[in-house]
């Protein structure tokens, strides 16, 4: 019965309180404006006094997904019944993000000269860096890269000088171009050198078996195949042609990438499936598997001379087919390799901005303005508190000072003093 009654007490206290404190605000208003407005101006003083700065944006459209490599490009051309052919991946908007990021491209851009106020200095001395390296240790203050979610890259340069920031964001964009086509031709030269290399061994090996065909032709008065056999063996001679290519084929891919890439793996089962096949050409179903290498028609009716020219002329065909299909991937390869097209598209180049990025003045004001509100509440409420303690809170509140003097006295008399 007692407890209703000591509640509403309580809430009336409580209500009594709330209105006190209200009541002090209200009394202290003028206080509150006062410190608001003096806020506002110092802000507003040192903002003009603080340096400015200034952020320049490039932005780049996304690369093109879809693109496929020079490799991959000349291959896929190619007819091969019954074989898929894998696509390399291209560079995906956080991969050209990570490179603008990387050692490379902020190396090269802190060592470029920029002219500022004619003075034509490099990046690292412009920002009074000490040296290349640690300018790599605080460049990051200076730039900042977004990938949206369409893919658009912003690269932004944020510099004291609106000419300066604006040349820095476009220098990216010409550093991670340049890194890029450095990187295609590189791959494009080592394709070029690999296919080559293989190009003159496969026509060392056809101008031989064809030499090795004229004169067994000329010793055997050219003995004449059925019809059935000869497709056999033609059939035999381009699937194992496509097989060396095949072969080459994973030898490009392992220049650039690891046996465990998904590509390589499947190019392997590509190849797997064809070596199936022609050694159901060489044997049939139940040939004789240890014959391994060789190639011999399962005719038993042909005579031996027929066996041998069958022989022959499935090597010349066999040499004809790689020889074709390396020629192609050889010249690909070479234009690909003097290729010199941008590898980046812009969609905006970088102006010299007009508005500084800082000081916001706005965020400022804004911030230490509700800053001093809420301090100077805090100033209010704790005199308040303070004028209506007890006098033993207050002696208590003294004695924590004395004791806060004394220790920053020991402090002092610590502190060696200058004679």
């Amino acid at each position: 019965m007692n407890k209703k009654p000591t509640e509403k007490q309580d809430a009336a206290v409580t209500e009594i309180h709330l209105l006190d404190l209200l009541g002090e605000l209200v009394d202290a208003r003028m206080l509150l404006l006062r410190n608001f407005i003096v806020t506002i101006t110092l802000i507003l003083s040192i903002s003009f006094l603080l340096p400015r700065k200034y952020m320049a944006e490039t932005t780049l459209m996304p690369p093109q997904e879809a693109e496929k490599s020079a490799m991959s490009g000349i291959i896929s051309e190619l007819s091969m019944p019954g074989v898929g052919l894998p696509l390399t991946s291209t560079t995906s908007s956080e991969m050209m993000t990570e490179i603008l990021k990387s050692r490379s491209v902020n190396e090269l851009v802190l060592q470029r000269e920029f002219t500022v106020k004619d003075k034509t200095l490099p990046l690292y001395k412009h920002l009074k860096f000490r040296s290349v390296e640690k300018g790599l240790l605080r460049i990051g203050k200076y730039t900042r890269f977004f990938v949206s979610k369409q893919g658009i890259i912003t690269v932004a340069a944020e510099m004291r000088n609106p000419q300066l920031a604006a040349d820095v964001a476009n220098a990216y964009v010409e550093e991670l171009d340049r890194i890029n086509r450095v990187k295609s031709v590189s791959r494009a030269k080592n394709s070029r050198i690999y296919i080559e290399s293989q190009l003159q061994e496969t026509n060392a090996k056809l101008l031989a078996a064809t030499k090795e065909l004229a004169h067994f032709q000329q010793q055997n008065k050219a003995v004449s195949l059925q019809d059935q056999m000869k497709a056999s063996i033609q059939q035999a001679g381009e699937l194992k042609g496509q097989i060396i290519a095949k072969e080459v084929q994973i030898g490009v891919m392992l220049q650039t990438m690891k046996k465990e890439n998904p590509l390589v793996i499947r190019a392997q089962k590509e190849l797997d499936e064809m070596n199936r096949r022609y050694k159901e050409l060489q044997y049939g179903q139940q040939g004789d598997e240890q014959a391994e290498g060789e190639f011999y028609v399962p005719f038993t009716d042909v005579p031996e001379v027929g066996l041998k020219l069958a022989e022959l002329t499935r090597e010349v065909k066999v040499q004809e087919t790689v020889w074709e299909l390396l020629n192609q991937q050889y010249y690909q390869a070479k234009i690909e390799e003097a290729r010199n097209t941008p590898t980046v598209q812009v969609l905006d180049y970088a102006e010299p901005p007009v508005i500084p990025s800082w000081p916001r003045k706005k965020l400022l004001v804004i911030v230490f303005g509700l800053l001093s509100i809420l301090l100077t509440m805090i100033w209010i409420f704790m005199r308040r508190s303070y004028r209506q303690s007890r006098p033993d809170d207050k002696e208590r509140l003294q004695g924590f000072i004395a004791e806060f003097k004394k220790d920053w006295q020991a402090m002092k008399n610590k502190i060696p003093h200058k004679k």
